[in-house]
């Protein structure tokens, strides 16, 4: 026996073993069927070149090689199984069934049939072999069978360049070299070699053998085609709602899952070699559930909050337990994320609905309870005052503007509570920034060692409730006033964002430290000897009634900037991350620069 039949002979009892076995891993897995099948084709194929090239004489090699007219299902078995494995878009439709068989069923019974009459025979030194007269089928099948395979090679290729699963990838590796290795066969022994006059037999059927070697490795070394838990609960972790994380002892990540992909907006490959504390928003929180987890062996339900890549707060709650081996060793970490952020934002506003009722049905008690006195009181103090007006001294009627100003102050903290409870509802009018601002500072008493530039614009037109926007833009001036006790400046100024208008009021006071800031628009806070803490609370809630928002900085001992942002089109929704695109936000370092722009 030559050594290409023979090597021939045991690619094919190679091919036969591994199909069985494939077959009998998993009998109902498509991806196993099409392998077996291919390997069974593979076999054939092999056997009957065997065969042809062994022959007693020309007849029974064209005899064998008219057996051999169904390896063109070979290729198609090969490709189809290409596709499966990588997961390609192609395997999932129904005329990937026409375009690959429907062509394999017509050439093998045009080579059946027409073989005797288009073919002779020729002894070689490895054997016999059939040539093909020069008609269009012979052309057709190559370039078919030659096209198939090379597409079979490219997208297992580019399917192992692209997978990043750590169990994948060598698996991904041997595939596609093995697929690699017919084409590679074909274009040597079918088109290098005959240029330069090397005559050598067609290695395709050999090569099947090397492809069915590297499967084998593949199986023993890789688990391909294996039912491990790992690959039967692929399908359940990439469509599972909550965010999956696979880590090494250590808290290196080593897989996730889409859900995590699209959680937090980092592609897969910057996920993967990262450290599970770096995905927290405080680092420092992840390595102290990381180092209970390790303590416990398994955590539940601890609440913490995430990073993501447009640096945007998710809240989260956080499960994990240690993976351990046979032998009881820990192998890895495994976590759970589910997002909790939402519920969070409907348990504030529900807190914050809670509130405001509380605070409204204080509000009808207090109208009730004090109002019907304060109004007695201050009918009995101008009965007094003008009653007794003429035998009142100096100090009487200080007494009684004491009086006087000490029920305006109570009635006003009713109004404020009631303001800041009742539903807020707006009779929107245009107006500019300027004509605004103007009549605002018309009304209000400016103290003398104040100086108010209003370099507001003309343009753009607002459309806004102007009785409302006066009252915010009002208790901002006034709190301003109160800031720069020893006097000083306050610059109002006005740009156009994108389709938003920005107010600034920008103070030379005293400034806020960032723990007064970050209570400034809470209702009942105050820094002030006087007052309940509703003027800004209400001011809040009068811009966002508006679609717009209102921010503060400042800086101790310089001052502070408050930003009013109004929507242009107050149809339109607002946009919070996008208020201030392309547009440097005005501070206290560059209010000059922009009262240069707004003459």
């Amino acid at each position: 026996m030559e050594i290409f039949s023979y090597l021939a002979l045991v690619a094919s009892i190679m091919c036969t073993a591994l199909a069985i076995l494939v077959f009998l891993l998993n009998r109902k897995a498509l991806l196993n069927m099409l392998f077996s099948s291919a390997a069974l084709f593979g076999a054939y194929w092999a056997f009957t070149e065997s065969m042809m090239w062994q022959a007693s004489n020309p007849e029974n090699a064209l005899v064998w090689e008219s057996a051999a007219f169904l390896w063109p299902f070979f290729v198609v078995f090969s490709v189809h199984f290409a596709l499966v494995f990588t997961e390609s878009k192609l395997a999932k439709g129904k005329f990937i069934y026409l375009v690959l068989y429907f062509p394999a069923v017509a050439f093998s019974l045009i080579r059946l049939t027409t073989i005797q009459l288009y073919a002779t025979v020729v002894k070689e030194y490895w054997g016999y072999v059939i040539i093909y007269n020069d008609t269009w089928i012979t052309p057709m099948i190559g370039l078919w069978s030659g096209g198939l395979s090379i597409f079979a090679s490219v997208i297992t290729i580019k399917n192992y360049l692209k997978v990043t699963d750590k169990t994948k990838k060598p698996q991904a590796k041997c595939v596609s070299i093995g697929l690699s290795i017919p084409v590679f066969a074909f274009a040597i022994t079918n088109i290098a070699f005959p240029r330069i006059g090397v005559d050598i037999p067609n290695l395709g059927n050999i090569s099947t053998g090397i492809l069915i070697g590297l499967v084998a490795y593949a199986m023993w070394k890789y688990e391909l085609f294996s039912i491990n838990p790992a690959l039967a609960a692929e399908n359940i972790i990439s469509t599972m709602p909550d965010s999956l994380v696979l880590a090494d002892p250590k808290g290196k990540i080593i897989k996730v899952n889409k859900a995590l992909v699209n959680f937090l907006r980092y592609t897969e490959m910057e996920l993967i070699d990262k450290s599970i504390p770096e995905l927290f928003l405080d680092k420092k929180h992840g390595l102290t559930i990381l180092k209970d987890l390790a303590e416990k062996r398994e955590i539940t339900n601890i609440e913490t909050k995430l990073r993501t890549k447009s640096n945007e707060e998710k809240i989260v709650t956080i499960s994990g337990s240690i993976v351990r081996s046979n032998r009881g060793q820990d192998i890895g970490i495994t976590c759970i994320l589910h997002d909790i952020t939402y519920r969070k934002e409907m348990e504030n506003k529900l807190v914050k609905a809670e509130r405001f009722a509380s605070i409204g049905e204080l509000a009808g008690m207090i109208g009730h309870d004090l109002r019907n006195p304060l109004t007695s009181i201050q009918g009995a103090t101008y009965y007094l005052k003008t009653k007794h007006v003429d035998k009142m001294g100096n100090t009487e009627k200080e007494m009684f503007k004491t009086i006087e100003k000490s029920i305006e102050y109570s009635d006003k903290i009713i109004t404020d509570l009631l303001d800041y409870s009742r539903v807020i509802k707006l009779d929107f009018e245009t107006i500019t920034p300027k004509q605004l601002m103007s009549n605002i500072l018309s009304i209000i008493q400016t103290p003398q060692n104040i100086e108010v530039q209003n370099l507001t614009k003309d343009h753009p037109v607002i459309e806004v409730d102007i009785s409302k926007m006066s009252r915010v833009f009002a208790n901002i001036i006034k709190n301003a006033f109160d800031s720069m006790p020893n006097g000083g400046t306050l610059t109002v100024t006005c740009k156009k964002s994108n389709r938003n208008l920005e107010v600034y009021f920008v103070d030379t006071g005293e400034g806020m430290s960032k723990e007064t800031i970050g209570k400034l628009w809470t209702p009942l806070f105050t820094t002030k000897a006087k007052g309940m803490g509703f003027g800004l609370a209400i001011c809040k809630r009068i811009v966002e009634a508006h679609g717009g928002g209102i921010s503060a900085e400042s800086i101790i001992g310089t001052g502070t900037t408050i930003m009013v942002t109004i929507p242009l089109d107050r149809h339109t929704p607002k946009e919070k991350e996008t208020l201030c695109i392309n547009e440097p936000a005005l501070s206290l370092t560059n209010v000059e620069q922009t009262a240069e722009l707004n003459p």
